[in-house]
């Protein structure tokens, strides 16, 4: 099930070769353990750079979350889940 969010999440971050790296989240009460990044972007608002990361949850679970460095803040846009 796909679904849009824009919840703030809290996320563990590594930095890789001097690039982020988002490890696991928590979303909802529970934590979420990442594991891969299969993709990642960047978009601009006006002046703030957005990093946004495509996750692979446990089995089929997949996520998109963003970085905010106007507030220090991490978002999780979308889900798409097995979960009904």
């Amino acid at each position: 099930m796909f679904e849009s969010f824009n919840d703030p999440v809290d996320v563990i971050i590594a930095f890789v070769d001097g690039a982020m790296r988002p490890i696991r989240f928590r979303w909802q009460g529970r934590v979420v353990r990442i594991r891969s990044v299969t993709g990642q972007w960047t978009r601009r608002e006006g002046q703030t750079l957005l990093r946004h990361f495509a996750v692979q949850g446990a089995g089929d679970d997949s996520y998109e979350l963003c970085y905010d460095s106007r507030a220090a803040r991490w978002l999780l846009c979308r889900a798409w889940t097995g979960h009904a």
